[in-house]
Parts: C-alpha cells; structure tokens; sequence
C-alpha cells in the first residue's frame, strides 16, 4: 500500500502552460477589407441595375403654314343692281304737294345707275307698298341705261277722292324679278307723297319743275278688250268723251287683231329699236289701220294723237280677245 502511495505524487507533476498563437494586425485589416468588398459585391448582385427611362419621342407634328394670307383690299366692286336717287330724285310733285280728290298727275324719279350692270328695257318700276294712288302696277323703262347714266321715270297717278295724306311707294325690278332700289344698301323704296284737300275756291295748281328736252311724258301699260277705246293724250281708257279717244280695238275680224285711229290720229310701224323723240317728229305718218295675227316681233308704232302729241306704243302681249300695249305720249309745249 505505502508503495503506491508514493507512486501517485511522482506521476501528478504541474504541466507548463500552452503558449497562444500571436495574431497578425497586418493579415487580419487585409481579411477584413477583402470580406467587406465581397459582401458589398455579392449584395449589389440582387440590386436590378438601373434602367434608364426612355426618353419620350414626340411624333413629328406636320408643319402648318401659319402665314396669314394678304388681307383683300377692298376694290369697290359694285352690285349689278343698284340705283341711287339723282339730283334732284323728285323732279316733279314734291313732298306734301296739294292736290283736289281725284285730280290726275305725273309723278317724274331722277334715278342715276350706281350698279354694274345695264339696265335694260327689260328692267320697271314698280309698285311695292302704300296706296297705288290708281296707277299702273307696272312701267318698263323706255330706254336702256348704262352704269352711270341718269334716267327721268314718270308714272301717272290720280289722287283719291278722300283729303288726307297718302304716299305711294315704288322700287326697280330686273327681267328675273328681283327688286332693288335705293339707299345705302340698294333696298329702299323711292316715293310719291300727296295731300288731297277739298277747296271751295279753285284747285290746287301742281308744281312742276321743267325737264330736260322734251318736256315730259307720258307713260305705262293699258290692257285692252273687245271695242275698248284709249286717249294717249291723257291715258284715259273709254273716255267719257269718245271723240278724245286716238285708238280702238277690235278682235274677231281678218286679221284677228285690229287697232284703228280714230279723231284724226295717225300712225306709222317704225320697228324693233325704241324711237326718239325725233323719231316721232319727223316721220311720214298715216290712218290706216293696223291689223296682225299673232304677237308681233317687237315692232314699236309711231303716232301722232288727235291733239299733235309725238309718242309711240309696243304690243307686249296678246290673250284671247285682249292685248296689252306699253305707250309713251311725249307732252310737247
């Protein structure tokens, strides 16, 4: 036993301590700087790189030529129709002039051609609004007017049989009906205004302002029937006096349509071109009668009226047992 007891202390000897590995600074910085680069690069793999956004594209948008165009200059150009007032427009009857019930006169426009276009004897005046004072509803010129030129319209009129104030208004009218007249828009009508009184002393004298040569006229339109009579010193149709009457008319006979002068008047068929007043003085007139069987072509008659008035008459239309002539009896001094 005491043997291994002894035994025992010699084998239990105190072992030196175990050295510690010395770490190197140096390597260590050197690891650490390359793990940091590692795991930088392996966290920015996972980044989606940027993509740059596309950078819109406009579409082309077509030039558009912005010049303005050259503002017109105005050129003045005229209407075709367009008629304005002359000076003076009411050569005769003024506004307000006196008159008895019933007394007859002739109502004279000055109109001048301010259009472009000629008026031809196509062209009328007509009647367009207010009383029609008895007159024709219609007139053809007598003459073709050119653009510029001046032209005196008479219309024959008989005051009514009431006093008062009346007023007849009247406007131009081309071969397709169109109306104009005058005023700054060519569209105003052109008048005559009256005053019918009643006098127990005399009747009110008609102011008339002289016209150039010839002195006046008168003109219009008159439809006559079987038998029917007309005075073209004074545009009375079947006068009460049948010894005033210059022509009668009669239908049926051969030739169908007959015209006779009666009370001396006397007559000549001149042809297509409107006469002058020369023209109505100085030709060889006769009686005899004129007789035709259709519408004739444009054929203007000269005459003489049982009182030596100049003027001449158109067959402008022919119905079954009447015509219709325009007249022009020129009042010589």
């Amino acid at each position: 036993m005491s043997l291994a007891l002894v035994a025992l202390p010699a084998c239990a000897e105190d072992p030196s301590p175990a050295e510690l590995p010395t770490l190197d600074k140096a390597k260590l910085f050197e690891t650490a700087v390359s793990q940091s680069t590692a795991d930088f690069e392996s966290t920015q793999r996972h980044v989606p790189a940027n993509t740059p956004t596309p950078t819109s594209t406009t579409t082309p948008v077509p030039t558009i030529d912005r010049t303005r165009p050259l503002m017109q200059t105005p050129t003045g150009e005229l209407l075709c129709n367009r008629a304005a007032a002359g000076q003076p427009i009411d050569v005769t009857i003024p506004d307000g002039t006196l008159l008895a019930p019933g007394q007859g006169f002739s109502k004279t426009w000055r109109l001048v051609n301010v259009g472009n276009c000629t008026w031809t004897r196509l062209y009328a005046v007509t009647f367009y609004s207010g009383n029609r004072l008895n007159a024709f509803h219609t007139h053809y010129i007598l003459q073709p007017v050119e653009p510029g030129e001046i032209i005196d319209i008479t219309v024959d009129f008989e005051a009514p049989q009431q006093a008062g104030v009346y007023q007849s208004n009247w406007m131009l009218i081309n071969a397709e009906g169109d109306l104009f007249g005058i005023g700054p828009h060519g569209d105003a009508p052109f008048w005559v205004k009256i005053e019918v009184v009643y006098s127990s002393t005399k009747t009110p004298e008609i102011e008339v302002t002289p016209t150039p040569q010839p002195n006046g006229h008168l003109t219009g339109q008159v439809r006559l029937s079987e038998r029917d009579q007309f005075d073209l010193d004074t545009a009375t149709l079947n006068p009460a006096d049948p010894t005033k009457s210059d022509l009668s008319f009669q239908y049926g006979g051969d030739p169908l349509y007959i015209l006779q002068a009666m009370n001396g008047a006397r007559w000549k068929v001149f042809g297509k071109e409107p006469p002058s007043y020369n023209d109505c003085i100085d030709i060889e007139l006769s009686e005899g009668d004129i007789g035709f069987e259709d519408l004739p072509d444009a054929a203007y008659v000269l005459y003489q009226t049982s009182q030596g008035k100049p003027g001449w008459f158109l067959i402008e239309g022919i119905d079954l047992g009447a015509i219709t002539i325009r007249y022009l009896t020129w009042l010589t001094p």
